[in-house]
């Protein structure tokens, strides 16, 4: 009897001790289903503030090359996050240029940041803590486009943003992009909606474009018009793709210390053929040539209220820049041009001029590369939207450098070939015969997006 007592006071034992390891075990298996969970919380959550982070970064860098205020960047950025992200109870913060990192102190580039509280679960709750806080950081800004682009047509609201009149050909050693928002179809024939009435790009008559590639943000009425550079190769048309920002939004206005002249030149006119004379760099009210010899002296001419007209005439002008602005010019400082941005042209009729060039002129941009404006031949106020016709029969070399007028429309009519780049609000190609626009060498003007680059 003894001998039983004592097994069974064993098994006992063994019984109690099998409990206590089982008991051990499933509270270690509960904690590590918790911490599991837990885990997933966390990651969850980062991956939510990382991709509400990285739209509020691309959506505060669009208002930065929209000349857009910080305070409106950083609304943009919050609604990203709280309305679109349904991400709420962060802490963002916005650096403007970005604070840390490889894109510190550049402007054009935002940095953001957000800390946010992971939901607590029962681990937190169970080890008395707090849930992890999340960090989450991305910059965005904006990066040009390698390839060139020869005509970028940037008004939104203009139909026919890109329009075909004559019955030439249009050829274009590069890329076209049409801002413009109107109907048509795309490439392949599907309807494309607009946001403004008229097609965004139009063939009117038996014209054509040629070129590299056609970035239209609306539809066209005639695919069939829009031709590859050569023949066979890829359609180059695409519709329905998205805005580009104005690539020389940030580009200065002319001042003294950008190299202006402020001498005061008058009013210029010349139309008697036997004239013979060179002008100097400086501000004029206005120059019209329509005869006669006329040499241009490098630098830059600045004309207040009147137009650049180069309609007759021998003219040579080497390394010269054309700043077409109002009246109230201040060439010390700037003002008022300066804060134009973004700001749609006056509708009353304060007097601006524009440019017209119809003749055989040789017209080579400014030609110094310290200089921003390297490379710049036309350049318009913002807000001057007053019309630019470049019409004539040029060679290679005769005619280079851009030509910027943000809300203007540009009439080319002619032949031969162009060593011109386009930044303007719309373009008419009138022309009968066949035009070629050939890049500058100056690749002044870069499409670009906003993109994350950390």
């Amino acid at each position: 009897m003894r001998r039983f007592s004592q097994t069974a006071q064993r098994s006992h034992s063994r019984r109690g001790t099998v409990l206590i390891v089982t008991a051990i075990g499933a509270a270690a298996m509960v904690g590590m289903l918790l911490l599991i969970v837990e885990t997933g919380v966390v990651m969850d959550t980062r991956r939510r503030a990382q991709n509400a982070i990285d739209s509020a970064a691309l959506a505060a860098a669009q208002a930065l090359v929209r000349q857009m205020s910080g305070s409106s960047a950083t609304a943009d950025a919050q609604q990203f996050i709280q309305q679109y992200n349904n991400l709420t109870g962060g802490t963002l913060s916005l650096h403007m240029p970005p604070a840390t990192g490889p894109y510190a102190g550049r402007y054009g580039y935002c940095e953001a940041v957000i800390q946010l509280q992971s939901s607590n679960t029962l681990f937190s709750s169970f080890a008395n803590s707090l849930a992890p806080v999340v960090n989450a950081r991305a910059v965005a800004g904006y990066r040009s486009v390698s390839s060139p682009e020869m005509i970028i047509a940037l008004d939104k609201s203009s139909s026919p943003g890109l329009n075909c009149v004559g019955n030439g050909t249009l050829v274009i050693d590069g890329g076209v992009i049409t801002n413009s928002q109107g109907w048509g179809v795309d490439e392949n024939g599907a309807s494309v909606p607009g946001a403004i009435n008229g097609y965004a790009g139009n063939i009117g008559s038996n014209g054509t474009f040629r070129g590299r590639s056609f970035r239209i943000c609306g539809g066209v009425n005639n695919p069939a018009g829009f031709l590859p550079y050569l023949a066979g190769g890829d359609q180059p048309l695409r519709c329905k793709v998205p805005l580009v920002p104005d690539p020389l939004i940030n580009l200065p206005t002319p001042t003294i210390s950008t190299g202006v002249n402020a001498t005061s030149r008058g009013r210029v006119q010349i139309s008697s053929t036997g004239y013979t004379g060179t002008l100097q760099p400086g501000i004029y009210s206005e120059i019209n040539i329509s005869g006669g010899n006329v040499t241009f002296q490098p630098g830059i001419y600045v004309i207040t209220g009147g137009e650049l007209k180069i309609t007759g005439g021998n003219v040579v002008a080497n390394g010269v820049m054309f700043y077409i602005t109002l009246k109230d010019y201040n060439p010390a400082t700037g003002l008022p041009d300066s804060q134009d941005g973004e700001t749609l042209p006056p509708t009353n009729n304060a007097q601006r001029g524009g440019i017209t060039v119809t003749s055989n002129a040789t017209l080579r941009a400014l030609n110094n590369p310290s200089s921003p404006f390297h490379g710049m031949l036309f350049y318009l106020r913002r807000i001057n939207d007053s019309a630019v016709t470049v019409a004539g029969n040029a060679v290679s070399g005769q005619v280079v450098g851009t030509i910027y007028s943000k809300w203007s429309q540009l009439t080319l009519t002619g032949q031969g070939v162009f060593n011109t780049q386009f930044v303007i609000g719309n373009v008419k190609w009138s022309g009968n015969g066949d035009m070629t626009l050939s890049p500058s060498g100056y690749e002044f003007a870069k499409a670009g997006l906003v993109y994350l680059v950390e």
